[in-house]
């Protein structure tokens, strides 16, 4: 049996194709009922969702460790190609390469399921502390601590407007503002 990677050792040994590379032509899809790898997605995407903090760079390496190192879903050139496809599209890349992943070994359900599994701990969090600050701060009283968070929204709205109008000429500098003082009014 051939190990994914000798930096660690996170290795199970799921995918036939990386154990055999004589025949590279077969992927985990032809030896697995979707069913199957569709519950393989939401049982490796839910405990993901629950421990992937700290942002894009995060998350890709912590993909990169259990799909490829770890589950063996993929192999780190397919991954590599998924990340850089990811990276030249419009959007969060970790987002498109959660997908893309999940896609590749669970089709289309489990790439869709893989994105509800990532996104909704963080929902669930979120929701559940704004509803209990929500209980317990009168509004129309709020406490010093949140005093600051608009004006904070508001610094980090124009500092990206910052950095987005250096690259723009004259007209467009001219335009991002009009369209940002009527977004502010």
């Amino acid at each position: 049996m051939k190990v994914a990677d000798e930096e660690t050792p996170l290795v199970k040994g799921k995918n036939p194709s990386i154990d055999n590379d004589d025949d590279a032509s077969h992927d985990s899809r032809d030896f697995e009922p979707l069913m199957d790898r569709v519950k393989d997605v939401i049982k490796v995407y839910w405990s993901l969702g629950f421990i992937a903090f700290g942002g894009p760079t995060a998350h890709i390496g912590i993909f990169q460790d259990h799909l490829v190192r770890f589950h063996q879903w993929l192999k780190e050139d397919l991954f590599l190609e998924l990340f850089a496809l990811g990276q030249g599209l419009p959007g969060p890349t970790s987002t498109q390469l959660l997908i893309s992943t999940a896609a590749t070994h669970g089709g289309v359900l489990g790439g869709s399921i893989a994105f509800l599994m990532w996104s909704l701990p963080g929902f669930i969090v979120l929701t559940t502390a704004s509803l209990f600050l929500y209980g317990i701060i009168d509004p129309s009283n709020p406490p010093i601590w949140l005093l600051g968070v608009p004006p904070a929204a508001v610094a980090l709205i124009f500092k990206a407007f910052y950095g987005f109008a250096q690259k723009l000429d004259t007209l467009g500098v001219a335009l991002a503002m009009v369209a940002c003082a009527v977004s502010v009014l």
